[in-house]
């Protein structure tokens, strides 16, 4: 017999014996695993010390231990630490962000020009009506009535802030026809009018309320708060492309964390976790940019206008720069709104 077609009979025996894919599916698993343990140590590294060594080690690891699952980008699935909710499809630069904030910037919110602008891309936004709060519908939990939808809270706010020393401007355009998707381009172009008219203008608050099926509250003093969240644009967009003008996620993150932690201490469930999505949301605007949901439509509007103190206190300190938690308002406005008689 030839010794040469046995030893390649012998050999290809041995190779239909191996189940195929094997080898290369434990490694591909060993190094999904490896990657995350070192990502979880870099993570909690930073954490422990802010260390810039760190945050570069974790920068390197990260697009290693996510190209295992998804080799064309850095973006990853959904992610929750700590309070942020991190949307699936955010890149490994943006999550390295929230996982080292920086300090937000300490801003001037005072003077004598106008240094905040208070507006609402979706205007009409309102909450379920009770025996108390009624109003006529537009829509769904929407309305016209000013003194009765989200501009209402937005109102409140920008006294409570002016309170506090802030010169704030509030503005009350219906940004939402002719179509609701489209509004953000609607606002953007009124947030350009006033930062032409008032170049001082620093800080954006875009106040909404969210959408739920039960009301998102806590009880302080004996009242109803709602529980409210911020919304951080990262500007990736959904393909990852970006944005033509990007966000500065870097500054806009760390001033919606600081205001996040600060209400935490007063009540842990006050605020929601952070959501960053890859949207713009008008955020790149300044380094200055919120959007915040004012509990949700399950809520009363009482319920948001209780919020609102402790909102307003939490921006002033992070913006100024105060170290000291944020404690319970003082007093709370009386409500814009009148109970029906």
């Amino acid at each position: 017999m030839d010794r040469t077609w046995t030893k390649r009979a012998r050999k290809q025996t041995k190779k239909q014996k191996k189940p195929p894919g094997k080898k290369k599916e434990n490694y591909a698993a060993r190094r999904v695993v490896a990657g995350a343990a070192v990502l979880l140590s870099l993570a909690g590294l930073i954490l422990l010390t802010n260390g810039a060594a760190a945050r570069r080690l974790l920068q390197l690891a990260l697009p290693v231990t996510l190209s295992a699952s998804r080799p064309a980008r850095t973006a990853g699935p959904a992610l929750t630490i700590l309070r942020v909710d991190v949307e699936e499809g955010v890149g490994g630069d943006m999550r390295i962000e929230v996982l080292s904030p920086k300090t937000p910037l300490a801003v001037n919110l005072g003077g004598s020009e106008p240094r905040v602008l208070i507006y609402h891309t979706h205007a009409t936004e309102a909450y379920t009506q009770n025996d108390t709060y009624r109003y006529k519908e537009s829509g769904g939990w929407r309305t016209k009535d000013n003194t009765k939808n989200i501009v209402a809270v937005g109102a409140l706010l920008a006294e409570e802030l002016r309170a506090q020393g802030c010169n704030v401007l509030h503005d009350t355009t219906d940004h939402e026809p002719p179509k609701l998707s489209t509004a953000y381009s609607r606002s953007r172009e009124t947030i350009e009018k006033y930062k032409a008219q008032y170049p001082k203008l620093t800080m954006f608050i875009d106040v909404h309320r969210d959408a739920g099926k039960d009301p998102a509250y806590v009880m302080i003093d004996g009242k109803r708060i709602a529980r409210m969240m911020f919304v951080v644009g990262t500007g990736e967009g959904l393909t990852g492309t970006g944005f033509g003008q990007m966000p500065d996620f870097e500054s806009n993150y760390a001033l919606a964390l600081s205001i996040t932690n600060r209400l935490a201490d007063v009540n842990e469930r006050l605020m929601r976790n952070i959501r960053v999505k890859t949207g713009r949301y008008n955020q790149h605007v300044s380094s200055q940019c919120l959007l915040v949901e004012m509990g949700d439509n399950a809520n009363s509007l009482e319920d948001a206008l209780n919020a609102v103190p402790y909102l307003a206190r939490a921006i002033v300190e992070s913006a100024s720069g105060i170290t000291a938690p944020s404690s319970a308002p003082a007093a709370t406005q009386a409500p814009l709104w009148a109970p029906r008689q």
